[in-house]
């Protein structure tokens, strides 16, 4: 649940977003467009400091799936 609160966090702050939940799909319900998921992309590297596969992070469509995403790449660090 780490990760999920930390993409939140990061929502919060870049975003204005203010309700999320694990299921939020980041373009229907949270209005992000696909230069918004880059640069959340981005941020979340530099926070972190992971190396995010941009092919991989392309298939994620809610905020659970980029959060168990950058889990498995924190445990892997």
């Amino acid at each position: 649940m780490y990760m999920f609160e930390e993409i939140v966090k990061i929502l919060k702050e870049n975003y204005g977003i203010e309700d999320v939940k694990p299921e939020s799909n980041f373009k229907k319900d949270l209005g992000l467009n696909s230069f918004d998921l880059m640069e959340l992309a981005f941020i979340a590297e530099e926070r972190f400091g992971l190396e995010i596969d941009e092919s991989a992070y392309r298939g994620t469509e809610t905020v659970k799936d980029i959060s168990d995403y950058l889990e498995s790449l924190k445990v892997k660090a």
